[in-house]
């Protein structure tokens, strides 16, 4: 689940401008797992919804970036209920996680260095991107091209340091259906993500370096001017996350989308407190 997220998330990031709405259908899997899924994205002006579905029509989990309100909804259809991240709320959860790092900086100081390794490597493996290390700068290179599905795109490995953790193959916006129409709200939710990032990798705890190595690598993402119509994702030189893009087409979306479904809860982050 969250591999096929960060898929779809990345694809925001290939944008520019935008004008209608748009439907665009991408399927998922997990070649190690066998796990497949479905993901269905809804595009109107400024605003974009990606829903993730394992089986049925009911999704397992939304996503919906709201432009026009500077705001990101998660909602968790399992328990009805659905998270707000605005600006205000990036500021308290960047506070607050400063707070916790700072503290369990200080505390770490006491501890023997073989013990204060053994913590920080399981804080590498339980939380990967938040447990420091140095800020490498991602690198992308072009390796050919080759067809997905009915769309021809060209080839990008994307590398941190020697090692190859994404591939993607992108094709041009207008080849794609929809493809102008879907290219302002990506923008718009890759600015909104950049923001966040620059909250959390500006901290001077040991989250700042693994954040902003998250966010280098959106920023060099972005120079790719086209949808990855495929998105391949490598752990340990194995792939371990596909996503491909199935279909787009024009189609006028209700506006109600883009807000908590009815009955849903507003819950608020919690980070120990």
């Amino acid at each position: 689940m969250l591999r096929t997220i960060a898929a779809l998330v990345l694809a925001v990031f290939f944008a520019i401008n935008s004008y209608g709405d748009v439907v665009f259908d991408m399927d998922q899997k997990e070649p190690g797992t066998g796990t497949t899924g479905r993901s269905e994205g809804k595009v109107k002006g400024q605003n974009i919804r990606l829903d993730y579905y394992k089986a049925g029509d009911v999704p397992e989990g939304s996503m919906v970036f709201s432009g026009d309100q500077g705001k990101l909804i998660m909602i968790n259809h399992e328990d009805k209920s659905y998270i707000v991240l605005d600006e205000a709320a990036m500021e308290a959860l960047g506070s607050r996680m400063d707070q916790v790092m700072s503290q369990m900086e200080e505390a770490l100081k006491d501890v023997p260095p073989e013990k204060r390794e053994m913590v920080k490597k399981m804080m590498k493996e339980r939380m990967p991107g938040m447990a420091g290390g140095e800020v490498q700068e991602p690198q992308i290179k072009k390796v050919g091209s080759a067809k997905v599905g009915d769309y021809t795109c060209t080839k990008y490995d994307v590398y941190k340091g020697e090692v190859k953790i994404m591939q993607h193959c992108v094709a041009p916006w207008s080849k794609i259906d929809g493809g102008d129409e879907m290219k302002s709200a990506m923008l718009g939710m890759g600015d909104f993500m950049d923001k966040m990032a620059e909250r959390f990798s500006s901290s001077s705890s040991i989250a700042g370096p693994g954040v902003q190595n998250e966010r280098n690598m959106f920023k060099q993402l972005r120079k790719l001017d086209g949808f990855p119509v495929q998105t391949i994702i490598y752990a340990q030189d194995e792939e371990v996350g596909e996503s491909n893009l199935v279909s787009s087409k024009e189609e006028t979306v209700d506006p109600s989308v883009f807000e908590p479904p009815p009955g849903y809860s507003l819950q608020t982050f919690d980070m120990g407190q």
